[in-house]
């Protein structure tokens, strides 16, 4: 064993030392130490002498506490960073601040071991390098990867290595095209197979089927039996989404030649489960169906990236069957499971939802919600589609528009990824609108991209259909489902891993005797959960509803409402499916049945006009605005000057010389830059302005906004209001190198956008609605608030956008003024409490144009061959280099 990995074991076997005591109850009880060391809050109850049930003295849980502490200083000295002196193991423990420092240092020991050990095992400089690469993006240390790549692809002998792991990096990080502009230089085929698990799956996603004779060739040079068991199955994933099947099936019948004794079970399970949902596999089996009898879907939960284990999915689909189960005249056939589930339902039918209703017989088909493209749906296969959509496939493409054999009727829908809507999916729900929606963030969200959508709640406030209150009511005593706030009472997660393993049957089975619960045993329910409160409020429990977060998109218009509001949305579910049903059983055309639909939705579509009409996001007046700057002395262009705003934010103080001297060695013209008041001292200001040959320095005057605190973001939402008398004016971020002549910048063309920047290449700010929904989020006790910005933020769009990186930008002013941006932006700040950047993503709605990538390169995410400007706000100085290599 080496010494690096000796060294390593020593500090792990003295975090496994810490943590021991963690899991015993009396050091839980007795240690502020563990609290903070574990990264965990414990409830610390002192023992007292003679109290019955202690088994140990005060004086024991003190040795434990002070071994804790001895041990978590053993452990901290020898890692970097600083230490607590004074931790005594009973009152004094280290910041969380210093334990994730110390936990993060002993991740990164762990991951520079890799190196260490491959070099010793006999692995190339190449291969090491891409395990410990490896190591240190699972261990969060995604910068330190970038810098070692930025570094080693400045030298030539090291390029390949250094463009692997920036690839590597940039596939956690970003979209897969800037991942892949690393990987497509790189033709060492021995670092492309040791990073086949990066490599392959972002060439799919980058090039889709032209990336498929890079596998094709790895196939015959037989490198990919040197591949690793998860780049076979990434890769194998990325190709299932782009139909490759064939492929797909290469690649998994090679790896599955090993042996299940020579592959991990987790991902034999997954090569396994993924070989069925290939063309010939057990999900393509054609469905059982009766000649001449219309096929009616039943909602299930597999696809082929995941199956639910969330026993709530399958509330909802035996809620789902009260709507067919309630006519007594109608007979099912089909799925010999359904028939039988349906028959001993049907005899739970409460009297008063009884209907005679159409003479007709349906046959039952089970229909993948997330799933059914893979599907052998029979023809004219209609079906109720609620639930949450949608469950991407693999995390890369999402089923829908649906089978084209499937014709749903949308009702409780959830849209959880705005993502999903692409042309095709909008177009799809356009054409079998409007869509019910089980949350009014959902209604906002359709709305805003152009599909007629309504409030409908959720089908699981019909569950009482197939359970009739008891008589007498016995139930008693309280029941917990994933209850956080403690009590009495037997506790149930509604999380259950065991049900992937069950027929869908057996999961709806599984799913009535949890509600049963509900209706005939408990009392009292206490929960977070959606899919728990609805079906026992539903069924007349007592319930307390205390979901983790009250501003969660999934609860807009379910949380804090009232019986008469739960009344209404179970009545009207029930009202419109009771026309629905019996006109699809009848064997309706489906333009006749979709006319109906869009005929007794047409109130709901109304009060979701109204809603969306009278929401307004939260703006300041023009006397506000004119207040806060009529005490400042705007800036007078001058010609033939370019003005330049540059942001300092806190911490950036030390690179306004560097980033005004790097301005000032590549302007061609005469420029000024403008910080905000306070920004730097006037010495430094004077210092830097006597180094500049070609421009100057400036600073704008103070200015103050009641409920805004941070100075330089209420500065950059005044922008179009300082500098009243400019047309444009450039940004740039105090932390940016320019390497190129900021005067072109001033020279673009901005036509009628509000501004130029770059489109932002980071994985999580693609979507301006996924944005607004994050902000709404943030809101947490106020859901009401939550839900009137999510209106107000939707209401004046017609498509999602693309989220651009404002810190490099053109600003066109006189636009930005006219279309009432200051307003907007400051009103949002002031009072949603959403930063610069996001307040004016809100205000622009995707009203820019993309500026040239190199203006703002981001190393962070991002690389370019010819930068002109280098970006390093909020990232690593890899190694005290600013200027990108070439």
């Amino acid at each position: 064993m080496s010494n690096q990995r000796k060294a390593t074991n020593r500090f792990i076997s003295k975090g496994r030392e810490l943590v021991k005591p963690v899991v015993h109850g009396i050091a839980r009880r007795a240690l502020p130490v563990v609290e903070r060391a574990s990264g965990t809050k414990y409830v610390r109850e002192r023992g007292q002498a003679g109290e019955k049930g202690t088994s140990k003295s005060v004086g024991g849980s003190k040795k434990i506490a002070a071994d804790t502490a001895r041990s978590y200083r053993n452990l901290a000295t020898g890692l970097k960073g600083r230490t607590s002196p004074d931790i005594d193991g009973w009152t004094v423990a280290p910041t969380k601040k210093e334990v994730d420092a110390k936990l993060r240092e002993l991740a990164r020991l762990q991951a520079d071991s890799v190196l260490t050990e491959a070099l010793i095992g006999g692995s190339s400089l190449g291969g090491s390098m891409v395990e410990e690469g490896r190591a240190l993006i699972d261990a969060g240390h995604h910068g330190e990867v970038v810098s070692i790549g930025l570094n080693l692809r400045r030298r030539p002998e090291h390029d390949q290595i250094g463009r692997v792991l920036l690839g590597m990096a940039y596939h956690r990080s970003s979209d897969a095209d800037v991942a892949w502009a690393e990987f497509e230089r790189v033709d060492d085929r021995e670092l492309i197979t040791s990073a086949a698990t990066e490599y392959y799956p972002t060439a799919i996603d980058t090039l889709g089927t032209q990336a498929l004779p890079l596998i094709e060739r790895s196939n015959q040079t037989g490198d990919t039996q040197r591949w690793s068991s998860k780049a076979v199955l990434r890769t194998a994933e990325s190709a299932f989404c782009i139909d490759a099947f064939e492929h797909v099936r290469t690649l998994i019948e090679n790896r599955l030649a090993w042996g299940a004794d020579n592959l991990e079970p987790s991902i034999h399970y997954e090569l396994m489960r993924m070989r069925d949902w290939l063309p010939g596999g057990v999900h393509l089996q054609p469905l059982p169906t009766t000649p001449g009898k219309r096929n009616f879907g039943v909602l299930s939960y597999d696809q082929p990236g995941i199956r639910s284990r969330n026993i709530g999915d399958y509330i909802q689909t035996v809620a789902s069957l009260g709507h067919l189960l309630r006519y007594e005249n109608l007979s099912f056939t089909g799925d010999s499971g359904l028939t039988e589930l349906f028959s001993k339902l049907r005899e739970s039918v409460k009297a008063e939802r009884k209907y005679s209703g159409p003479e007709a017989e349906l046959n039952l088909v089970e229909v993948y919600r997330d799933g059914n493209i893979y599907q052998d749906i029979p023809e004219d296969t209609w079906y109720i589609a609620f639930g949450w959509y949608m469950h991407d496939i693999f995390g890369k493409s999402f089923n829908i528009p649906f089978h084209p054999n499937l014709r749903p009727i949308l009702l409780s829908v959830f849209i959880r990824y705005p993502e999903m809507l692409t042309p095709d999916a909008i177009a799809y729900l356009k054409k079998y609108g409007p869509v019910g929606c089980r949350d009014w963030q959902s209604v906002a969200v359709l709305r805003a991209v152009g599909v007629p959508a309504f409030f409908s709640g959720c089908l699981t406030t019909t569950i009482d259909t197939v359970f009739p209150a008891p008589e007498p009511d016995r139930r008693s005593g309280t029941l917990q489902i994933d209850w956080m706030k403690g009590g009495k009472g037997p506790k149930k997660k509604q999380t259950v891993t065991a049900i992937r393993d069950k027929t869908f049957p057996e999961n709806l089975e599984l799913a009535r005797s949890w509600v049963g619960d509900y209706a005939y045993k408990y009392k009292r329910v206490l929960t977070s959960r959606l899919h728990a409160n609805l079906p026992a409020r539903s069924v007349g429990a007592e319930v307390e509803f205390e979901p983790k977060n009250k501003s969660d998109s999934r609860f807009g218009g379910l949380y804090g409402i009232n019986d008469a509001e739960f009344d209404a949305i179970r009545t009207g579910i029930l009202d419109k499916l009771s026309v629905i049903i019996p006109l699809i059983a009848s064997g309706a055309s489906e333009s006749e049945v979709y006319a109906k639909w869009s005929e007794i939705t047409e109130a709901d579509m109304a009060i979701a006009d109204e809603y969306l009409a009278t929401a307004h996001l939260p703006d300041v007046t023009n006397a506000e605005i004119a207040t806060a700057v009529g005490g400042a002395e705007g800036p007078q262009p001058e010609a033939g000057t370019t003005d330049v705003y540059l942001s300092v934010n806190k911490g950036e103080e030390h690179l306004v010389g560097a980033a005004a001297q790097s301005v000032d060695d590549h302007a061609s013209g005469p420029y000024r830059l403008w910080l905000a008041w306070g920004a730097l001292a006037a010495d430094r200001i004077e210092d830097i302005r006597s180094r500049l040959a070609k421009g100057t320095i400036k600073v704008l005057d103070s200015v103050s906004i009641p409920g805004i605190s941070d100075s330089e973001e209420l500065i950059q939402a005044l922008l179009p209001a300082l500098f009243a008398d400019h047309e444009e004016l450039v940004v740039i971020p105090a932390a940016a190198e320019v390497t190129a002549d900021i005067t072109e910048l001033s020279n673009m063309d901005l036509g009628s956008s509000l501004l130029t920047a770059k489109r932002d290449v980071r994985k999580t700010r693609t979507s301006g609605l996924t944005l607004m929904r994050r902000v709404a989020s943030s809101f947490k006790d106020d859901y009401e608030g939550a839900l009137d910005f999510v209106f107000a933020s939707h209401r004046t769009l017609s498509e999602d956008f693309v989220l651009f990186d404002p810190q490099v930008a053109v600003l066109n002013l006189a636009r930005l003024r006219s279309e009432g941006v200051v307003e907007r932006v400051i009103g949002l700040l002031k009072t949603v409490g959403t930063s610069y950047v996001d307040s004016l993503q809100i205000a622009v709605g995707g009203r820019y144009t993309e500026l040239d990538t190199d203006w703002n390169v981001r190393a962070h995410w991002e690389t370019s061959d010819s930068p002109k400007i280098v970006n390093w706000r909020r990232q690593i100085r890899h190694h005290g280099h600013m200027a990108l290599p070439a």
